[in-house]
């Protein structure tokens, strides 16, 4: 099943998101499936003759993924994703702990408070160095950073220049969830109907819903009104399909998302069906 980019994981995790998608990629590549057989000793003398110069790469990208055929994603991001794409800890962030009235005793509860902080946020932030203050109210705001600021540079600890950065990221500067979304949809539909014409795979993955409007795939015959439609979802279906398999092709070479023109093996769309019924069990034929 497609991620949903709607969910609300897609806003909060952000990258997650993305690397969901690589995964459904990695189940869509031809050449990751012999990487698949490669480790697994099952490759035959054909599938040999087949590899391409760099499957060094992509045997690389293997043993860092893994086998994806049928993993869950979250299963998959606990055990692989996150020592790929980052840490295990949420951000840290200063916090109120606690808030102090004018006259106001010692109170029990705040004990509490802080036991919560020691419990759950600071375990959650990884433990790191953090200081706890008594921050006056009342004061100009100006006075009170100066002191803070004071009080941290007296502790030593130096911010590190750059993050340090994770073992993958992801390769384009400009992330566009959408594209890729057609992608697999487009690569789907032609799995599931190898012998359609481009034009009507375009409309099932919804590749130009403009030049979809009046397209019906179950007719045999264009219209003086559709002819023109036929072919221009013709040309930008054929355009979106190759965009995918490079696409897929890059991502098992451990660039994603990457649609730069690669020598592209042989799409078997049966086999990929079958790597689909495999990852999608009640998957039928639409």
């Amino acid at each position: 099943m497609l991620p949903n980019k709607s969910k609300k994981d897609w806003a909060t995790k952000g990258i997650q998101g993305y690397v969901m998608l690589m995964l459904e990629y990695l189940r869509l590549s031809p050449t990751y499936e012999l990487a698949r057989k490669a480790r697994a000793g099952k490759l035959t003398t054909k599938e040999k003759k087949l590899l391409p110069e760099d499957f060094d790469l992509v045997l690389k990208t293997y043993d860092e993924y893994g086998d994806v055929a049928k993993v869950k994603f979250d299963d998959w991001w606990i055990s692989t994703g996150i020592n790929l794409y980052g840490t295990e800890y949420v951000k840290p962030q200063v916090r109120q702990i606690a808030n102090i009235e004018k006259n106001e005793e010692y109170e029990s509860g705040f004990n509490k408070a802080l036991e919560h902080y020691f419990k759950t946020f600071r375990k959650q932030e990884g433990s790191g160095r953090a200081l706890i203050l008594a921050i006056p109210l009342g004061m100009p705001k100006r006075a009170i950073l100066k002191e803070v600021t004071r009080v941290i540079n007296r502790t030593g600890v130096t911010v590190p220049p750059k993050a340090q950065k994770a073992k993958r990221s992801l390769t384009a500067k400009r992330l566009r969830s959408a594209p890729l979304f057609i992608g697999i949809k487009l690569l789907w539909a032609k799995a599931q109907h190898p012998d359609w014409v481009n034009w009507r795979l375009g409309v099932v993955a919804k590749v130009s819903p403009t030049n979809a409007i009046g397209l019906d795939i179950s007719a045999t015959k264009a219209s003086a009104k559709t002819v023109d439609q036929r072919n221009n979802m013709t040309v930008l279906t054929s355009r979106a399909l190759k965009k995918a398999q490079y696409i897929a092709e890059n991502a098992a070479r451990g660039r994603f998302p990457d649609p730069k023109p690669i020598a592209l093996p042989d799409f078997d769309y049966e086999d990929i069906y079958r790597r689909m019924q495999i990852s999608n069990p009640k998957l039928k034929k639409t």
